[in-house]
């Protein structure tokens, strides 16, 4: 019977001292943002710190993402370190997406972890949790990080400037675009399809904004002050012209 019992103590010490060896600071982030909403691909980022307290052991673990309240609307994601991850992804191992990636801690080492919310210019309140576990014992937690989101919406003053006032024209176009009053906009950028930028032009009166060697398709048009962010955003369609 002594025998037993002995053997499970040390059974049960391994995940144990892999529950001490993990330290998460802070275990519980709480923030609220006041943003300009105009923005569509405005990326808010709350951080924390994954802590390996061993001397000698080195961990690998799994997270997982669980987003437990949010708007309509906003998407999530996670940077670990070595990798971000895009939204659809809740977890560095998931065979289902094919992932393999463990989070690896050498002995007394840290990792910082990001927890990015994109909130796609809703506003509004989430929570959301990170949640740690052992690659070889994926089903008992080992530590837990929580983020309380705020995003609320910064108002630009409207007597400096008014949305409906600022065109961009021709819509469709083929070669070039034009803004009908340039006051208090700095720069104009251009956003694909996918977000991604791909041209930006310092705003000046009267200016035509080439769209040369682009290809045909759906672009975004992002007003931009230097001061206030983004003051408007609109699509504008791209074709060439047809004979």
């Amino acid at each position: 019977m002594k025998h037993c019992l002995l053997f499970a103590v040390f059974a049960a010490f391994p995940i144990l001292a892999d529950a001490q060896a993990i330290k998460v600071e802070p275990a519980e982030v709480k923030q609220t943002f006041q943003v300009n909403l105009s923005d569509p691909f405005l990326d808010l980022e709350l951080h924390a710190t994954v802590r390996n307290t061993s001397a000698t052991d080195t961990v690998r673990l799994k997270w997982l993402r669980k987003e437990l309240n949010k708007p309509e609307g906003w998407l999530t994601q996670v940077c670990d370190g070595v990798e971000c991850f895009v939204p659809i992804v809740s977890s560095n191992i998931d065979p289902m997406l094919g992932l393999n990636t463990p989070f690896v801690l050498p002995p007394n080492s840290k990792a910082d972890f990001i927890f990015h919310v994109l909130p796609g210019q809703v506003a509004g309140s989430g929570k959301f949790s990170i949640q740690f576990s052992s690659v070889t014992k994926p089903d008992s937690l080992l530590a837990s990080m929580s983020f309380d989101v705020v995003v609320q919406s910064l108002v630009t003053n409207l007597k400096d400037f008014r949305q409906d006032d600022i065109q961009v024209y021709p819509n469709p176009a083929s070669d070039f675009f034009e803004i009908s009053a340039s006051e208090g906009i700095d720069r104009v950028v251009v956003y694909n399809a996918l977000g991604v930028p791909v041209k930006t032009f310092l705003s000046a009166p009267g200016q035509r904004y080439s769209l040369s060697r682009m290809p045909d398709g759906i672009y975004l048009i992002a007003l931009i002050n230097n001061q206030k962010g983004v003051l408007k955003t609109t699509r504008l369609f791209k074709r060439g012209i047809r004979s």
